[in-house]
């Protein structure tokens, strides 16, 4: 993907957050402008007439009726337009910075996913954990403990390439790919793991309060570009002496992977579903009750990936 920006503070923002994957074939090339009013000649993005019964739903079908993808974000207002067949996006701000607050930690999110729809890949809102380049997506709401589970054993010797976002792609094997630096965590989950905030220099708040830091910096030999999937984890917060790991059905984890993937990015939802029912038919899956002690926590699901993904094949 190339990227031409009018704003160097967003160009800066995207190469602190995002993934350089140097070196590797691509199946598509694609070019996205980012621009705003303040570039000559550039005028301010039209507002939608809200009064007139706004719906993004029937902005999207509009959209693809013609072949075309996109995004309105009402305040202030922007727009994100993508054609996957010239392979083309543009994204028109009001002023250099004005991307959505959510987009501050994944910028270009809308852009990846819909180029990597076209490829057939997925982004994907999952986390990830694993031991010797084998893993697994850690899928479910928001809350769940997906970002904490995934920190406790970034801090304890596993392997990750995302909290939030990774890209996967389907084939004889399944493989997932880091997209994003980024993890976000709030101040007692870093106290749990044993993270002094004042050890992140480059952590910042986001929209959520939340605090987002370079996972790479923290923790370089555990943060890896790809890992090849072999489980779904669907964790939930147990409050218990001890983790528990027992088995999941494929619905249970098409109900926990396929909602927030889905309905998070705008465009290719019936591929999307079909995608995510897929991989929740193909990947064994297993319920994860979570303790209290990160360490142990990540003892017990580095215990069950040596043995379920290392081991097995």
């Amino acid at each position: 993907m190339t990227v031409w920006f009018t704003s160097e503070r967003l160009a800066d923002l995207c190469d602190a957050t995002l993934v350089q994957h140097a070196g590797e074939p691509s199946r598509t090339a694609v070019e996205v402008f980012l621009l705003d009013a303040s570039a000559p000649g550039w005028e301010m993005p039209a507002r939608w007439d809200e009064a007139a019964g706004f719906s993004s739903r029937v902005f999207e079908r509009i959209l693809a009726q013609g072949g075309k993808r996109g995004f309105y974000h009402h305040d202030p207002p922007s727009w994100q337009f993508y054609d996957p067949a010239a392979r083309t996006g543009v994204h028109t701000l009001p002023a250099p910075m004005e991307i959505p607050p959510w987009e501050r930690g994944s910028p270009l999110r809308l852009f990846i996913h819909w180029a990597q729809a076209a490829a057939g890949y997925r982004l994907t809102h999952a986390a990830t954990l694993g031991v010797g380049g084998r893993g697994a997506l850690i899928v479910g709401a928001s809350g769940s403990g997906k970002s904490g589970t995934t920190l406790a054993g970034l801090m304890n010797g596993l392997q990750s390439i995302g909290d939030d976002y990774v890209v996967v792609e389907q084939d004889a094997t399944i493989v997932a790919h880091s997209v994003f630096k980024l993890f976000k965590q709030d101040l007692d989950g870093l106290r749990r793991v044993g993270v002094d905030p004042a050890q992140l220099p480059d952590a910042r708040r986001n929209w959520h309060r939340k605090i987002e830091f370079d996972a790479a910096r923290l923790a370089p030999e555990a943060f890896v570009d790809r890992m090849e999937i072999r489980a779904l984890l669907l964790p939930h917060i147990a409050h218990t002496g001890r983790s528990r790991i027992e088995p999941a059905t494929s619905r249970e984890a098409a109900v926990a992977l396929a909602p927030s993937a889905v309905l998070q990015l705008p465009g290719d939802a019936a591929e999307g579903f079909q995608f995510f029912m897929g991989l929740a038919k193909r990947l064994p899956a297993f319920h994860v009750s979570l303790s209290q002690d990160a360490v142990e926590i990540s003892e017990k699901i580095g215990s069950f990936l040596e043995r379920e993904t290392v081991h097995s094949g």
